[in-house]
């Protein structure tokens, strides 16, 4: 990356709501993106955090990171993350505003010394409607065509989002770049046995298990992995680490799916919420990865698990197969014997099982995370060329 064509400091804002409030999914893009645009290009911007509500450790990030954390003033607050943000972008000299989960700030008047960019993680809500209330897809949909007709550059998290609101959004592919997403540098370390001991006995958790992570809704489809589980031959039924956060209707599905044989495998069902900091090591401790989700936009989870040295078993649908590359056994989602013949592939084929895990190390160099970082980078000093 040359340098040298940035005559000055850029001034770079973010709507960091999630930055601070989001615990995963578009919190841990944010914090990501931000922290690796610090590591990588600490001088080529002053980097501004918008938040309405900072948490706790604001200061310490600051510090860290050097960011500058803008909240709104008392008398705006309602109104500012959707209104207010523009002028506060004026007052700061802002060169630059990104809008990481999906949308802008409405700008009644624009601006031509700032420019804006937005990225759009997927559109699920158009197509799994029974995860969103009519509110919500209404709401979401005003946002996201609203974002990408007011943004300079619209980011997708894929190739297939490219796709998926170019055609749903009428956007022109020349306006739309595809900057992957990356892990958490904590997916990349070699964790000791004491470590991993530590984990293990902190969530009780057995010695092997197959992994499924990911909010328990509808989309994600656990159903069809506790199926395939289910059906698999006694002596490869290891124990089913779930973590996720339940949406309470589908979970109901789930909880009655395995009353359907709680009396035998219970037991062996099990769900846990572990912090981000210990998730690399439950990642690392299990057997396979197992996510048959219908629709992603990326699928952090699977990036998660090959970093993590497992195999992946995932779906052949939407960006999936673009994320989980060569060594993935891709499956139809809707059909569970086929993610039980891939849960038997790799524990009945080790060689099998070891080559899909080298596959996996070659295939994420594609999201390292200075890779992504610099063509950012990129989409950002072309915007003010």
């Amino acid at each position: 990356m040359n340098d040298s064509v940035i005559v000055r400091m850029i001034n770079l804002a973010f709507d960091a709501k999630r930055f601070f409030r989001n615990a995963t999914g578009l919190g841990n893009y944010s914090r990501t993106l931000l922290i690796n645009l610090n590591k990588y290009h600490p001088h080529l911007f002053k980097l501004f955090l918008f938040t309405p509500i900072s948490s706790d450790n604001s200061s310490s990030l600051s510090d860290k990171y050097f960011f500058n954390i803008v909240n709104p003033r008392w008398y705006k607050y309602f109104f500012w993350r959707s209104l207010g943000v523009p002028q506060d972008c004026k007052n700061y000299l802002i060169h630059i505003y990104h809008g990481l989960s999906n949308e802008l700030p409405v700008e009644f008047v624009k601006n031509p010394y700032i420019k804006w960019v937005v990225t759009i993680h997927d559109i699920a809500f158009l197509y799994y409607k029974t995860d969103y209330s009519f509110f919500d897809r209404f709401i979401h949909f005003q946002k996201i065509r609203y974002s990408c007709q007011k943004a300079d550059v619209v980011i997708a998290v894929s190739e297939y989002t490219k796709i998926d609101i170019c055609k749903k959004f009428n956007l022109p592919p020349e306006k739309v770049e595809v900057v992957y997403q990356t892990v958490n540098d904590n997916f990349k370390k070699t964790y000791t046995k004491v470590e991993f001991q530590q984990v293990v006995n902190l969530y009780h958790l057995p010695n092997q298990y197959f992994l499924s992570v990911g909010s328990i809704t509808a989309r994600k489809n656990l159903l069809s992995a506790l199926k395939a589980w289910k059906d698999l031959p006694t002596e490869y039924q290891w124990p089913f680490l779930i973590i996720g956060k339940p949406n309470r209707k589908y979970f109901k599905k789930i909880k009655a799916e395995i009353d359907l044989f709680k009396e035998i495998y219970s037991n062996k069902i099990i769900f846990r919420n572990v912090s981000n900091e210990h998730l690399p090591i439950v990642y690392q401790n299990a057997e396979v990865f197992i996510y048959p989700s219908y629709f992603e936009g990326f699928g952090i989870p699977v990036l998660e698990a090959l970093y993590s040295g497992i195999p992946v078993i995932t779906s052949k649908t939407t960006s999936l197969p673009e994320v989980g590359g060569p060594g993935a056994y891709l499956v139809d989602p809707a059909n569970y014997e086929e993610i039980k013949e891939g849960i038997l592939f790799f524990m009945q084929q080790r060689e099998q099982r070891k080559h899909a895990v080298k596959k996996g190390f070659e295939h994420v160099k594609k999201f390292d995370a200075q890779v992504v970082t610099d063509k950012l980078v990129h989409v950002y000093q072309n915007l003010l060329q």
